[in-house]
């Protein structure tokens, strides 16, 4: 916030928005707090249907409805099984509806792109949610954010699918911290991915 004073009152008016659009409620009302605490005036944002239910297309939570005729040209193993939208844990609404009842599926960034039938093995009937535990600088929020899905809604099961390097063994102590933190026992499911599109 700092930065965001000196620059100015629009850009103070556009972070507040932006905030605003992408639900991040308190740290929206942190950012009023300083404004008010500094004595700066609180620029007056109109909220729209569009902002309270997420503003950005890409902040929205739907389900994504599966259907083979979406691409009919595609044999039944390259369809799309992604049953909603978001999928990178920053952006993930930790309210959203269809984690009720979910059997979940936490990915590292990397696999998609090692493992050719990601979707048709692993995607498939499981929500999504994908974050890198090495580059992120945000895993104390991700265990946070993780812990409340996981604690706020019925969890089926949860399933982990990392590469088979090192550092990506951080995403298993994530998870392992978020069901302590949410009080819950729940076996979880590793799948290792070599580098040369493998199961291990």
């Amino acid at each position: 916030m700092k930065n965001i004073i000196a620059a100015g009152p629009n850009t103070i008016k556009a972070h507040l928005k932006h905030l605003l659009e992408h639900g991040k409620f308190e740290l929206y009302q942190e950012a009023k707090d300083i404004l008010i605490e500094k004595g700066l005036p609180v620029p007056e944002i109109k909220v729209t249907d569009q902002v309270c239910a997420g503003g950005c297309p890409g902040s929205t939570t739907p389900t994504i409805s599966l259907s083979p005729a979406t691409s009919p040209s595609l044999p039944a193993s390259l369809q799309s099984r992604l049953q909603q939208w978001q999928v990178q844990l920053q952006l993930i609404n930790s309210n959203a509806g269809y984690f009720e009842s979910a059997d979940l599926l936490i990915a590292v960034d990397c696999v998609p792109f090692a493992f050719a039938n990601f979707h048709e093995c692993f995607v498939k009937s499981k929500i999504v949610i994908t974050f890198c535990s090495k580059l992120d600088q945000t895993i104390d929020q991700y265990i946070q954010k993780l812990a409340s899905i996981i604690a706020n809604h019925q969890i089926n099961s949860i399933s982990i699918v990392r590469m088979a390097v090192p550092c990506c063994g951080g995403i298993e102590i994530i998870i392992q911290r978020a069901t302590e933190l949410a009080g819950k026992t729940m076996m979880v499911k590793v799948n290792v991915i070599s580098i040369h599109g493998e199961i291990q």
